[in-house]
């Protein structure tokens, strides 16, 4: 007798084959820091066995997924996260309010995105974003030219891919 079992996805619904996770020693602290900056909203908890201890949670900021597991904290390192929001002033404000230290003010890049970086009170190190102009790989090239003093045909293909609009859906990668 042959047992039928259901097709299990090998990437879960929800996410996408790469998810940021980050470690904290308080997960709770962490939900309520990125409510309050980003609005963002619990898609599921995991609690120590009967308490209301949190030891893993995933949280919505906008599209995008977010872990949250309770660990030690390693330090920034070389991490950071990349937010596009629609409203950068708002945003910024919020996060600020959070509790978020501003580390650059907010200016107008030469790849066209108007962005600032912060450090949250866990330790995380955010680039906060809002597109602003839609340039061409040109555009783009000449303005770099002029902002870092020398030419960069060798960037063109990663700045054309990073720049590409934020709202397109993204495409499945080869496997």
């Amino acid at each position: 007798m042959t047992v039928k079992t259901k097709k299990v996805a090998p990437i879960p619904r929800g996410f996408r084959s790469l998810t940021p996770h980050l470690a904290t020693p308080d997960v709770s602290a962490a939900i309520t820091i990125y409510g309050a900056a980003f609005g963002a909203s619990v898609a599921s908890v995991e609690k120590a066995p009967d308490t209301d201890v949190i030891l893993f949670a995933q949280v919505k900021i906008g599209n995008s997924l977010l872990t949250i597991g309770q660990g030690e904290a390693f330090g920034a390192g070389t991490l950071s996260l990349h937010h596009y929001v629609e409203d950068l002033d708002a945003t910024w404000a919020a996060a600020l309010t959070a509790g978020f230290t501003e580390l650059s003010t907010l200016e107008e890049t030469y790849w066209g995105d108007r962005m600032g970086l912060m450090i949250d009170p866990l330790g995380v190190r955010w680039s906060i974003a809002q597109r602003v102009q839609r340039l061409s790989a040109e555009e783009r090239d000449e303005r770099a030219r002029a902002a870092l003093g020398y030419p960069m045909p060798e960037m063109a293909a990663v700045i054309e891919a990073v720049t590409e609009d934020a709202t397109a859906p993204t495409p499945e990668l080869a496997h």
